[in-house]
């Protein structure tokens, strides 16, 4: 009962939210019915051009010690000297595209390391980098930058240094 309650609910919004010259009216043996913006349909070279400009998405971002399973297995408050920083993220790409993002790591300022990432078409595509930081780099800040492959930044992070 509640499984036919629901799909006359779905035909009924269906219905409401199609126009007179509705997609669904429309016919294409070749495959889907084309997207109709404006009452104009899209070619395929459009909606690519669509995907293509479509700016990746940072969900989840984590400064942690270690990653285990894809996942961090904790969260840094801070980087201690002669140790790694990882840099988890978890990133969205509905691109129809694989892309690239670059992390930038800098201690106090000063470029560290640069680290570019494949990011393949995902609903949230992990993965992370690492830096480590000198046995003299006791005080200070690490900071980290993350931009796309079309030069969107995605996030500016920053950790303290400190020596235990």
């Amino acid at each position: 009962m509640k499984l036919r309650a629901f799909v006359v609910a779905g035909a009924s919004l269906a219905v409401l939210g199609c126009g007179e010259s509705s997609p669904a009216q429309a016919t294409n043996s070749s495959g889907p019915p084309p997207m109709i913006v404006s009452g104009a349909p899209l070619s395929s070279a459009a909606v690519a051009d669509e995907l293509s400009t479509k700016p990746l998405e940072l969900l989840k971002f984590r400064f942690t010690s270690g990653v285990n399973n894809k996942e961090p297995i904790d969260r840094l408050d801070h980087a201690t000297p002669g140790k790694r920083v990882y840099a988890h993220l978890s990133v969205r790409n509905r691109t129809g595209r694989a892309r690239k993002v670059t992390l930038a790591f800098a201690v106090n300022g000063k470029e560290a390391s640069k680290v570019e990432l494949t990011v393949d078409e995902s609903w949230e595509w992990r993965t992370w980098a690492y830096n480590t930081l000198a046995a003299s780099d006791t005080k200070g800040t690490l900071s980290l930058s993350i931009i796309d492959d079309e030069g969107h930044p995605l996030a500016d992070e920053s950790l303290p240094i400190r020596s235990r």
